[in-house]
């Protein structure tokens, strides 16, 4: 019986495979799992709102490094838990074979995602899957290998996988990566108990993919790309927001490459990662950049997939369809349009929708772009300015390396208000962070960011100035809008802000705000952001010493024992080299600009 060769794992009898199939198939196949809402989106349920599980491991070669955070896990017993699956897969259930590119004209990297259809409503995430990578091309073979099985398993097979491994909880997710083989360019994981395809396809494809090009030298980027600018930030701080729209590249996945002359980095081509937007639905609007990719499927051309969104006569409810319980949208009277502002039917915040890049930008894919402005998005009540710029290499570095964020989420475990820094791209690396920080002080030492230099590096606050007290007690405090960070950034990246002045501690340059209130219609600018309307100069420095010290902590924590802390050293001796002004300077610096 002929079959199907899946990297040297699978041997699956052909019959049981469908391979590459067209959306025409996906439409048919998944109709017991979606509807159609008034707008012709296709809306699917998922009972996993979330994105990543937190069981995730990593098997690497003997020598490789893992940094702060990541997991390993013994090779012998991974292995023969991939050997367990691989049974059950070659096997037990037909699956749903897909090819596609990560990566466009310059840097493709080949995936290959292998997903059970024992429930076949795990179709859909090879439906949005399909939509996410670039079609296959039969010159670029797969590299990059994913099995996804959503289903819990047999309980043979659970049987099997705790007699090597009593640790395994058949009834959580668990991901599992096998970078055993990287120096035959083969990355492969396995997702087991995941049905969020966001957990299952997205995340796991780009930590492969992002993998692949560190090990090439490439810069990883866990950012939107508009232009030839990166924006870079945790979740909720707005890289979707302030990157969709008519000059939008790419909203989550970018890579670097490094262009040297003489080793001298001389620029930084990008290269975006995915072919469209799993795009957040919360708030959304008329207003809101991504408002018309999700209305593209209006003129009937266009496929747009939803997941978790409300919408208007429809319900979602638990059925048992094919022996297996799925959540699903029900008509629950006239079928109309998603509704983004509310909740209470999905249950969660957290619904998304796949379009296009190419539906918002017609220019989309077809120039080279290469690194002029490098964004961090911070949501921060103690960044005390809505835009900073950095001209220090190694400050530069320094924040990079700490990307910070108010995490409020009941994910997150933390109450409101609580401070949280994380490496720009911990979720998905899997080597030392200290690599990266070290590539990217070369390349920012190298270009420059001075006025003269050819990055412009900057940090917008998305959060507000004086939102809570130094014990995370809300008191109010001035929002920084999205209009105001457009605003911002549009005129910094187009060097229109000639005034910049220095910040009194950290150096940085801000904006002179009347600059901002007289030439650029940012009308009371100075006084709706003087932090001193909300702190006195006393606690202003309070925060400045708690901000550093944290600072100090999480950089040593991340590169203190990894190989390459001697050439980040001197990122920290940076924050020992501050001189604190008095509480008379800052009084004096912002009743000088801020009035």
């Amino acid at each position: 019986m002929k079959a199907i060769s899946i990297s040297d794992y699978l041997n699956i009898p052909k019959e049981r495979i469908i391979l590459n199939p067209s959306n025409e198939f996906f439409i048919d196949y998944l109709k017991p799992y979606y509807i159609v809402t008034k707008d012709g989106q296709y809306l699917f349920a998922s009972p996993q709102k979330g994105r990543r599980p937190d069981r995730v491991y990593y098997m690497v070669p003997k020598g490789y490094k893992l940094g702060a955070g990541q997991k390993k896990f013994d090779t012998i017993v991974g292995k023969k838990i991939f050997d367990i699956i691989m049974d059950y897969l070659n096997n037990c259930p037909p699956v749903i074979i897909t090819d596609g590119i990560q990566g466009e004209n310059g840097y493709e990297v080949g995936i290959r995602s292998v997903v059970s259809l024992a429930n076949p409503h795990n179709a859909y995430i090879s439906w949005m899957g399909k939509m996410m990578v670039f079609p296959p091309r039969r010159e670029v073979n797969p590299s990059c290998f994913n099995f996804i099985i959503p289903e819990k398993l047999p309980e043979e097979y659970i049987k099997r996988i705790k007699e090597v491994w009593p640790e395994y909880k058949e009834d959580e997710p668990l991901s599992l990566y096998d970078f055993t083989e990287m120096k035959n360019d083969i990355r492969c994981v396995l997702n087991l108990g995941i049905n969020y395809f966001g957990g299952a396809f997205k995340k796991p494809n780009l930590t492969m993919v992002w993998n692949r090009g560190e090990s090439n030298k490439m810069i990883s980027f866990h950012a939107g790309l508009s232009e030839n600018s990166v924006i870079i930030g945790l979740s909720g701080t707005g890289k979707t927001t302030l990157t969709v729209g008519p000059n939008l590249e790419q909203d989550d996945a970018v890579l670097g490459k490094i262009i040297s002359k003489e080793e001298e980095v001389v620029d930084v081509k990008l290269i975006g990662l995915e072919a469209a937007s799993f795009a957040k639905s919360e708030g959304l609007s008329e207003k809101s950049p991504e408002y018309p990719g999700l209305m593209r499927s209006k003129d009937g051309n266009h496929i747009v997939l939803a997941l978790n969104i409300d919408c208007e006569g429809v319900n979602y409810s638990k059925k048992k369809i094919n022996g297996y319980e799925v959540e699903v949208p029900v008509k629950d009277g006239e079928i109309g349009s998603l509704k983004c502002k509310s909740y209470q039917k999905s249950g969660t915040t957290n619904g998304r929708f796949i379009f296009l890049f190419s539906d918002l930008n017609s220019t989309w894919g077809k120039k080279d772009k290469y690194l002029r402005n490098y964004i961090l998005s911070f949501k921060r009540y103690d960044i005390f300015n809505p835009i900073v710029k950095i001209t220090d290499p190694l400050m530069a570095i320094s924040f990079d390396s700490a990307c910070e964020s108010i995490i409020t989420s009941a994910i997150s475990g933390k109450v409101p208000g609580t401070r949280v820094r994380s490496y720009s791209a911990t979720d998905f690396m899997a080597r030392e962070q200290a690599e990266q920080a070290v590539l990217k002080k070369k390349v920012f030492g190298d270009m420059g960011l001075t006025p003269n230099g050819k990055i412009n590096f900057l940090i917008v606050n998305t959060g507000f100035v004086g939102e809570f007290d130094q014990n995370g007690k809300s008191i109010g405090g001035e929002k920084i809008t999205v209009s105001d960070t457009k605003n911002l950034l549009n005129l910094s990246t187009k060097g229109a802000i000639k005034n910049w002045i220095e910040d009194p501690v950290y150096g940085y340059l801000v904006p002179d705000p009347k600059e901002l209130s007289e030439v650029h219609g940012m009308e009371n600018f100075g006084k709706r952001f003087n932090p001193l309307n909300y702190y006195t100069p006393k606690e202003y420095l309070e925060f400045v010493k708690i901000d550093i010290k944290e600072r100090k902590y999480f950089l040593n924590n991340i590169f203190a024992s990894q190989d390459k802390f001697e050439s980040l050293k001197d990122i920290l001796k940076l924050w020992d080299e501050i001189k604190m002004p008095s509480e008379e300077e800052i009084r004096e610096f912002y009743d000088t600009y801020y009035l």
